[in-house]
């Protein structure tokens, strides 16, 4: 199956909550963590219309997590990553955020039908 990369989303300085980026065209299958972000757990934020947000759960009741380290690649394979639609990321945990020191542009690779 082909690849899309999409450019984003990106957590501003100062802040631990990333803009949404549309991620309908096709399945997560990599996260690139730019090498300036502040080390953190990824957490994230869906939606089906790109207006309105929730925390991701699993049907556990446990916030969706992964670990992430700057500079890194993340291959995602887990069955929640096909019900996405709108995404954002947030370093932290809800409980827990961790604020940016400085933009954080990630990337994520899409793979579409």
């Amino acid at each position: 199956m082909p690849l899309a990369i999409l450019d984003g989303p990106t957590i501003p300085a100062g802040e631990s909550l990333s803009d949404g980026i549309d991620c309908s065209s096709g399945v997560i299958i990599r996260i690139t963590v730019p090498q300036e972000y502040t080390p953190a757990n990824l957490t994230f934020q869906v939606s089906t219309d790109g207006n309105f947000y929730n925390d991701l759960y699993t049907s556990k009741g446990e916030e969706v997590t992964i670990t992430a380290k700057p500079d890194t690649g993340i291959i995602i394979g887990e069955a929640w990553t096909r019900s996405i639609a709108f995404i954002k990321f947030r370093s932290g945990s809800r409980d827990h955020p961790v604020a940016q020191d400085v933009d954080c542009k990630f990337a994520i690779a899409v793979e579409t039908p």
